[in-house]
C-alpha cells in the first residue's frame, strides 16, 4: 500500500502511471471528438523523435524508476509510426494499455504480441465503424487472452442500437462502458440536457461508469441551482480568482466530473506517482495542471518525478481519482493493472 509512502525512493516497483497523448492524429473524424474542429491545429503539436529514441527514454524513466503502466491515447496510436515494435519494447518493462478504434491489424499485432502485458480499450464509433466487423475483431482479441473493454458515446444520434450492442458484447463476456457525450447537439448542452428517457437508456445500459457521470452532474446541477442572486455571482468571482482553468470547465460540458471528490489542496501523488505526457513529450503532474504542474520534457530528457507528495493547486480538485494521501480506498482500485495489483496486497 502507500500509505506511510513519503519519497518518491520508497515507492515500490511497478507503482508508476503514464497517460500518454503519443500523437494527435486519427483516422477517424467523428462529429463527438474533442478535436473534431481542430485536428489540423492539434498536429502541429506533434512530435516525432523516432523508434530509438523513444526506447532509449523509455529505458531511461524504467532504470530511475522502475515499471508501471502505460496508458496509450491520442488520437489513434496505432497511426503512430512504428507503434508495433515501440509496444514490443515497452513491454519488456511495462504493461500497456491502448485506447484505440480497432480499424488495424489486429492478426499482425497477435501474431507479434501476447496478451500477457497489453490491454485494450477498444472504443466503437458507428459514424465510421461496422459493428458486426468490429465485433469479429473484438472476438479474437478475447479469445486469445487479451484484456479489453469496449468504449461507447452516448450522443443523442447513437443511442437507439445501445442495448443492442450491449446484448451481443454480453454474449462473449466484453464490458461496454458508456461515455456521456459531452459537448452542443441541434443546441442543447450535454449531457446536462439529456431527456429523463434518454438517461435511462444510458443508466439501464451502464450501470457504473455512466451513471456515475451523469449522478456526479446532476450534483453539479443542483448545486448551481441553490445558488441565486449575490451569492451565486460572488461564488463564480471567487472560483474565476481562485481556479482559472476549473472555472473555464464549468461553463461547458465538462463540468459534471466537478465536486465527485473535494480535496481542499490535500497532498496528492500524482507528480509522483503519475504523470500526463503530451505528444510534444511534456509530461505535466496530471490531466488539468499545466504550467504550475510542469515536470518537464521526455523527449528532450528534463523530465523527473517529484520527490515527495504535493498539495493540489485547486480548493476543489475536479478529479474523482486523484492520488490524494490516506485516502487511498478512493482511488487505489482505479491504478491498477493486472500485473501491477501482486504488488498493492
Amino acid at each position: 500500500m502507500t500509505e506511510n509512502i513519503k519519497h518518491r525512493s520508497e515507492i515500490p516497483p511497478n507503482r508508476c502511471f503514464f497517460t500518454w497523448d503519443i500523437h494527435y492524429e486519427c483516422n477517424f473524424r467523428c462529429s463527438y471528438c474533442f478535436f473534431c474542429d481542430s485536428w489540423e491545429e492539434e498536429k502541429k503539436k506533434n512530435r516525432y523523435p523516432g523508434l530509438e529514441k523513444w526506447k532509449q527514454i523509455w529505458d531511461d524513466i524504467y532504470k530511475r524508476y522502475g515499471g508501471g503502466h502505460i496508458h496509450i491515447s491520442g488520437g489513434e496510436p496505432f497511426c503512430y509510426p512504428d507503434i508495433f515494435e515501440l509496444t514490443q519494447h515497452l513491454i519488456k518493462n511495462f504493461t500497456v494499455e491502448f485506447d484505440t478504434n480497432l480499424s488495424w491489424d489486429v492478426d499482425k499485432f497477435m501474431s507479434l504480441i501476447g496478451p500477457e502485458r497489453v490491454k485494450f480499450a477498444a472504443s466503437f464509433h458507428p459514424q465510421f465503424s461496422n459493428f458486426e466487423e468490429h465485433l469479429v475483431k473484438i472476438k479474437k482479441l478475447k479469445d486469445a487472452g487479451y484484456d479489453l473493454g469496449i468504449n461507447y458515446v452516448a450522443h443523442p444520434t447513437q443511442l437507439e442500437k445501445m442495448k443492442y450492442y450491449k446484448q451481443k458484447l454480453d454474449e462473449i463476456h466484453v464490458s461496454l462502458d458508456v461515455m456521456p457525450f459531452r459537448g452542443r447537439y441541434n443546441g442543447k448542452l450535454y449531457p446536462n440536457e439529456y431527456t429523463d428517457e434518454e438517461k435511462q437508456i444510458i443508466e439501464s445500459t451502464d450501470k457504473n461508469t455512466a451513471s456515475r457521470m451523469l449522478e456526479a452532474y446532476a450534483g453539479k446541477k443542483e448545486e448551481k441551482k441553490e445558488n441565486s442572486g449575490q451569492q451565486q455571482e460572488e461564488k463564480k468571482t471567487e472560483n474565476i480568482q481562485q481556479q482559472p482553468e476549473l472555472k473555464k470547465q464549468s461553463d461547458d460540458s465538462t463540468a459534471h466530473y466537478a465536486d465527485t471528490n473535494k480535496h481542499y489542496r490535500k497532498l496528492c501523488r500524482m507528480g509522483q506517482m503519475y504523470t500526463k505526457i503530451h505528444s510534444n513529450g511534456n509530461a505535466y503532474r496530471c490531466c488539468l495542471i499545466k504550467e504550475e504542474g510542469f515536470l518537464g520534457n521526455l523527449i528532450d530528457g528534463t523530465f523527473k518525478f517529484y520527490e515527495e507528495p504535493q498539495p493540489c493547486v485547486y480548493d476543489k480538485c475536479p478529479c474523482w481519482v486523484a492520488m490524494v494521501t490516506n485516502e487511498e480506498e478512493n482511488w487505489l482500485f482505479h491504478w491498477q493493472t493486472p500485473k501491477v495489483r501482486p504488488h498493492l496486497k
